[in-house]
């Protein structure tokens, strides 16, 4: 750790201050998988508690259109960050060829738009991060015991 470059900090921590307004989105993309899926999973979380699966699409457009304008310096593309809510709510879409950074970009900023229009509390958004922290650790496979050579009989 130096004293120009604080330690970075969890990544609930980065969410939170996205969806708090407190740092810029620029400064809080995800640095690896781990990071991504727990963007992903709290984006999930997000969006079903702000939608039901059968929303009428009209109502998932204007919730994704404030949050691209709201954030319109990221330039995230309205139809891909659609496209990604109605994946979220179990819906078959194509979703495949978006890129990586856009739903990064998706994810974050659109869970700090939900949070906002859900007016969640901070306690709130710090029990939907840390649940979905909790849904990202991968689950370990039990170890199969190796079996012990075969004693020869004599």
């Amino acid at each position: 750790m130096s004293a120009v470059f604080p330690p970075e900090p969890r990544l609930g921590h980065l969410l939170q201050a996205v969806a708090r307004n407190d740092v810029p989105a620029r400064l809080a993309a995800p640095a690896g998988d781990t990071e991504r899926r727990v963007w992903e999973i709290a984006f999930g979380l997000m969006v079903r508690r702000r939608f039901l699966t059968d929303s009428p699409l009209a109502e998932i457009g204007r919730s994704v259109a404030t949050a691209v304008n709201f954030h319109a310096a990221a330039a995230l593309p309205a139809l891909d960050a659609e496209m990604l809510v109605r994946e979220a709510l179990g819906e078959k879409v194509p979703v495949e060829e978006i890129d990586v950074a856009v739903r990064s970009g998706v994810h974050l900023l659109l869970s700090a738009s939900l949070a906002d229009e859900l007016a969640m509390t901070d306690g709130e958004l710090d029990d939907l991060i840390k649940q979905a922290e909790k849904l990202a650790v991968p689950i370990p496979m039990p170890a199969v015991p190796e079996e012990a050579p075969a004693e020869e009989l004599s």
